[in-house]
């Protein structure tokens, strides 16, 4: 049996062209996997502004209407009344992976509320502003660490 050795060459290279291939898609697929781990600020804020409560639950009171949490919160700055702050709190350490820290600056009419701590190295961060019923803005800075 007679073998050319021509196309050996040729197969070589296409061996290492497959393979160098193979590494550059393992190395992007890994890197976008890694992403996916990293906390995403604007994902947790969007999702904590999206909770609403009744009344009920925040304050002592018997109005059951569903209000959403930003409006709460804003009750709670301006008469430091009911249990916003810590349902706040709550809420937050249950969604934030405890693999993070964060800090979640809440303005208001002139007050500021700050819950968690800061520390570690910046993941991300996302600001916004949002209307409240009062017709007032309340800006909210979530850092995630």
């Amino acid at each position: 049996m007679i073998r050319s050795r021509k196309g050996m060459a040729a197969v070589i290279d296409a061996f290492i062209f497959i393979t160098i291939i193979g590494l550059i898609a393992a190395g992007m697929f890994i890197h976008s996997a890694a992403d996916e781990k990293w906390a995403k600020a604007k994902e947790y804020h969007d999702a904590f502004f999206a909770i609403e409560l009744r009344t009920n639950d925040i304050f002592e009171d018997t109005d059951t209407q569903s209000v959403k949490i930003c409006d709460l919160i804003a009750a709670y700055m301006v008469s430091d009344e009911g249990i916003a702050r810590e349902y706040a709190e709550n809420a937050l350490n249950r969604m934030i992976p405890p693999i993070y820290n964060y800090r979640f600056v809440f303005e208001y009419d002139g007050i500021v509320m700050i819950i968690g701590t800061e520390g570690g190295k910046l993941t991300s961060q996302y600001s916004s502003e949002t209307m409240i019923i009062s017709g007032k803005a309340m800006r909210s800075s979530l850092t995630i660490y």
